[in-house]
């Protein structure tokens, strides 16, 4: 396996042990069977009161990690009020689960705690813990000792806003790579005083709720489950949240941690409460599914809608259309949580989700059954639970799509409101050939929380996201899996990290689960646009503390917006967050007030190799520039190639046309 630069070098990397082969062999009957009782996973759902309120009905949920990082995923489970919260570790190749929550500390309860996510929120590299609460039960906060233990924080971390909390999901949302947050609050009458909430994240766990200042705390929507996104490709996570009663919305993040309500797409799902994010036609656009109710009789007997699932279909831009009907997904029952998933290994993604609500007024949702629509390959779907054996009648909320048993196939844990948990292990999923990745970021995101993964075998290109975000009150493990069909090997694999870092990865073997590391990876290439009309010419780079100053040449500005300069600290930025900077229309031209000042650039002496690298890219409004290298004694990193030249004139003096200005 070769690393290659983002500039097209081929050179040695690393990349963690594979963990997994796939034999060759002839195809077999593709199923799932029911694992629970053999799994050792014996718990009910469920509550003390015999007249549960809508809340209690709706609750639950399961949250999945691996939290003490042996390789194998772990489940944290909610159990209602009829007992304690439960943590179940995967104990590896007996394909067995042990429960550890009052070991491990996290055995809060019995209460109405729901849903909920694991993730690094504090950059040490372990899992920590993020529980819901409903009715009064406040959320939970759990920061991983690294031990197998974790140290209850909810006192500190700021979750708790005493909303009801169904669900969560996890990114940077401004740009200082530790995890921010979003959670849901559908509260009922109340709704439209708190239906959304967003904090950041102090890159210690601790969180600070900013809904105001992000302008969605007043936003008309009955949030269940929010979901991170890039959906117009501008660098920021923008976020879509299913939401009841017709109040599914897209905002988009502007960049100054503010969101803006996007009205430009038919999002016209009647009961959004489930969904998932994922490219399923292979464009390299995410697409969004969204789980609402389709009543089989069409007849609503109390205040929910009858037309089903959504599914929207990125366009680019932000931008989404309803493709519901020609993709054959709108009959789902009374939906939940869902997942995207290659459940066949085919190169294609597949859509699962559960169903069911106990009212007494819902008596064709009582045991309506999960749903499973595997795709065809050419954008369509057909639904196949039942001859597959997944149509679980039982009433699902939360599930988790994932390889629990490491035999190259995605399975499916359900998680029931006040009654026993599914755990399905798909067989024969594994007959097409697979690659599962890892990410192992710098910190604070240590797995690589928003990064893009996209895998080529020949003309055809697969993307996936690494999120951590909810399927509804669940979430599945931060991992990306590929069907591959009949390919034995990847010809390319490239991973887009957050910070705009790049790690390239050629002749992949197949069949494996393998771990990159965000250490092999390389600033950005930037376009070189010095055959332009007007070049623009970079003179001088000046490191001085914790400031960086440029000056640069440029005949015209009339697109000065578009200047932007990127600034990060070490060769593979430890530890040191890389910051986007605008350029002001005051310092573009020849002669102008330059150079321009940036503060809070780090300082090179923050590295142990006292390294500084930029990445400049301007817009004169005839041609794009840019160049990257870094200053170390003078010396500077190998030039972005075709991509962009440039060449050292003299100590911190960059020229993008190689003649060396001032």
């Amino acid at each position: 396996m070769r690393l290659r630069r983002a500039d097209g070098v081929v050179g040695i990397g690393f990349i963690l042990a594979g963990l997994l082969s796939l034999p060759a062999g002839a195809l077999a009957d593709w199923t799932f069977v029911d694992v629970t009782a053999e799994s050792q996973i014996n718990y009910t759902h469920g509550y003390t009161s015999v007249n549960p309120t809508d809340k209690m009905m709706i609750a639950g949920g399961v949250v999945a990690g691996d939290y003490d990082r042996d390789g194998w995923v772990d489940l944290f489970i909610p159990q209602g009020d009829i007992g304690p919260n439960l943590l179940y570790r995967n104990l590896g190749t007996i394909a067995r689960f042990r429960e550890k929550g009052v070991e491990a500390g996290v055995a809060v309860g019995p209460d109405f705690s729901c849903g909920g996510v694991f993730a690094d929120i504090d950059g040490d590299g372990w899992l920590d813990l993020i529980v819901g609460g409903i009715l009064g039960d406040p959320a939970s906060v759990f920061l991983n000792n690294g031990d197998g233990t974790f140290a209850d924080v909810t006192a500190t971390a700021g979750v708790d806003n005493g909303l009801d909390q169904f669900s969560f999901a996890l990114a940077d949302i401004d740009g200082d790579q530790d995890l921010d947050m979003a959670c849901g609050h559908w509260t009922g009458s109340d709704m439209f005083e708190r239906p959304l909430s967003v904090w950041t994240n102090d890159g210690d766990g601790n969180f600070t709720d900013v809904s105001a200042a992000a302008d969605v705390s007043t936003i008309q929507t009955f949030a269940f489950a929010p979901n991170f996104s890039d959906i117009d490709d501008d660098g920021w996570l923008d976020l879509l949240v299913a939401s009841d009663f017709g109040t599914s919305v897209i905002l988009m993040n502007d960049g100054d941690f503010t969101f803006t309500q996007n009205l430009s797409s038919p999002i016209t799902d009647e009961n959004g409460m489930g969904a998932s994010v994922g490219d399923y036609d292979n464009d390299g656009i995410f697409d969004w599914f969204v789980t609402s109710i389709w009543d089989p009789d069409q007849t609503p007997e109390g205040n929910w809608g009858i037309t089903g699932n959504r599914l929207y279909r990125g366009l680019g831009g932000g931008l989404f259309e309803d493709v519901t009907d020609a993709a054959g997904v709108r009959e789902g029952y009374w939906g939940w949580a869902s997942c995207f998933a290659d459940f066949n290994n085919d190169g294609h993604l597949d859509l699962f989700h559960v169903n069911g609500f106990p009212h007494i007024s819902a008596s064709e949702f009582h045991n309506d059954p999960a749903r499973m629509f595997v795709s065809n390959g050419n954008g369509t779907f057909t639904e196949r639970s039942t001859e597959l054996g997944v149509d679980d009648t039982g009433q699902g909320r939360g599930i988790v799509c994932f390889d629990y048993d490491r035999d190259g196939d995605i399975d499916i844990f359900i998680s029931n409101n006040a009654q026993p948990p599914k755990l399905y292990r798909n067989d024969g999923g594994n007959d097409g050939n697979y690659l599962a990745l890892r990410l192992a970021g710098l910190p604070p995101n240590t797995e690589g929380i928003g990064a893009r993964i996209y895998v080529t075998v020949g003309a055809s290109t697969q993307m996936r996201d690494i999120r951590a975000g909810s399927n509804f009150a669940s979430n599945s493990p931060a991992e990306a899996h590929f069907g591959l069909g009949t390919a034995t090997v990847v010809d390319e694999v490239r991973v887009e990290w957050p910070n705009c870092v790049v790690t390239v990865l050629v002749d992949v073997p197949a069949g494996q689960l393998s771990t990159i590391s965000q250490a092999n990876g390389l600033p950005p290439a930037v376009p070189d646009g010095s055959g332009g009309s007007s070049p623009m010419t970079v003179d001088k780079l000046d490191v001085a503390g914790t400031t960086l100053s440029l000056a640069w040449d440029m005949a015209t500005c009339t697109d000065a917006d578009s200047n932007q300069i990127l600034v990060g600290g070490g060769s593979q930025l430890p530890n040191v967050q890389g910051g986007l900077y605008a350029i002001s229309s005051a310092v573009c031209g020849i002669g102008t007030v330059s150079p321009h000042t940036w503060s809070g650039v780090p300082d090179a002496a923050s590295d142990p190799e006292g390294l500084l690298w930029w990445v400049l890219v301007a817009n004169d409004g005839a041609s794009t520039e840019g160049s990257w290298g870094k200053e170390s004694a003078g010396s500077e990193r190998d030039g972005p190639g075709t991509q962009g030249a440039s060449a050292q004139c003299g100590v911190l003096t960059k020229d993008l046309l190689n003649t060396c200005g001032q």
